[in-house]
């Protein structure tokens, strides 16, 4: 009777244990900044704006603003937009 129980209690765990996974939602640029620090390969700073992506060096003009992407991945101000 005890050796059924403990069947039956791992069989139903088991099942229940099987039915959960974890997901997570990983910004793209993290997940190849992590796979290019794997490989060993250095990269360019990504940023973002307005749902699109620039690579270092790239320049915008926000708000009225020039701004660049820097080295980090961040926008830095650059002087104003040209008319």
């Amino acid at each position: 009777m005890r050796i059924v129980s403990i069947s039956l209690l791992v069989g139903v765990l088991a099942s229940v244990v099987g039915c959960f996974s974890l997901h997570a939602t990983v910004p793209e640029d993290a997940v190849r900044r992590h796979v290019a620090r794997e490989e060993g390969v250095e990269i360019g700073a990504i940023c973002s704006f307005e749902g699109r992506s620039f690579s270092e060096g790239a320049t915008v003009c926000m708000s009225g603003r020039r701004t660049t992407c820097d080295a980090t991945g961040r926008w830095a101000p650059d002087g104003d937009c040209a008319s």
